[in-house]
């Protein structure tokens, strides 16, 4: 459980940056600082939650949690896979009900109907947030890693 502690530190961390970096690429951005604020923080905990869901998910499928501690590519992309797949629907459903919509600055996928930087953000992200957790959990518990 405390890999999965680190994966949302991580995850926060890079995710929440993240969110910050896109800014200009959605429509509040030209709203007020408190409105931003909130969306960025409401965002950036979902982010979270798309990774702690997806990671016990791959943990189910796998029947282990040992990738956690030490990442291999095989549950990573399964992982990455999983969050992209969840941000392309949540991404088209928010679009559709209005609940945010992007700037002109937006490269959209257009067969797909929703913008790169979300599915980028799974992408890149992904993957170093499993494995920096997964170096702060080795650094902080050597006796607790699984082998």
């Amino acid at each position: 459980m405390r890999v999965l502690a680190w994966l949302a530190v991580t995850g926060f961390l890079l995710h929440g940056n993240w969110e910050w970096l896109q800014s200009p690429f959605y429509r509040d951005s030209s709203t007020s600082l408190e409105r931003i604020v909130w969306f960025r923080l409401h965002c950036t905990l979902g982010d979270v939650l798309i990774l702690l869901i997806s990671a016990v998910a791959v943990s189910a499928i796998f029947r282990s949690t040992d990738w956690l501690a030490r990442p291999r590519r095989g549950p990573i992309g399964l992982l990455t896979w999983i969050a992209i797949v969840y941000t392309a629907f949540s991404e088209r459903r928010n679009l559709a009900s209005g609940a945010w919509s992007y700037s002109e600055r937006m490269p959209v996928i257009p067969w797909l109907g929703v913008g790169l930087m979300p599915l980028l953000q799974w992408l890149l992200l992904c993957p170093l947030s499993v494995r920096l957790a997964a170096r702060l959990f080795r650094g902080s518990s050597q006796d607790e890693v699984p082998k």
